[in-house]
């Protein structure tokens, strides 16, 4: 009988364990997807600098001119996307679409980073004495 117990004891720890995945799978799946939710605006920063923000349910076009060069954002069905940009590796154009709160699309040659934000105001980082 100390083998019968020995087989369902591993049995138990299978189970145990795969639920345990189980779980873990589920709350990951929830997280990336249910917890960041949609944003409600899109920021555009230039060297920094907060120059733009746009409601994401109203579609449009904005071409963001900068001394090193363009990038054209597109904002259709509640979600934004660098369209096209003459930057040379083309990384913010391949990006794709970006909807969700904090996702972001960035183009280092242009100092150009777009993102989505859920409020429309500018967080504070840190207090200056």
């Amino acid at each position: 009988m100390d083998n019968k117990s020995t087989i369902k004891s591993k049995k138990k720890e299978m189970i145990a364990v795969l639920i345990l995945i189980i779980i873990a799978v589920v709350s990951f799946v929830c997280i990336k997807f249910f917890a960041e939710g949609k944003g409600k605006y899109v920021k555009v920063y230039v060297n920094e600098k907060l120059t733009k923000t746009f409601d994401l349910k109203k579609d449009r076009e904005y071409f963001i001119e900068t001394k090193l060069g363009y990038n054209l954002l597109i904002i259709k069905n509640e979600k934004a996307r660098i369209l096209d940009a003459d930057c040379p590796n083309k990384i913010c154009v391949d990006k794709g679409y970006i909807s969700k709160n904090g996702e972001s699309i960035i183009c280092l040659p242009h100092n150009v980073v777009v993102t989505i934000e859920s409020s429309e105001e500018k967080e504070v980082d840190a207090v200056a004495d």
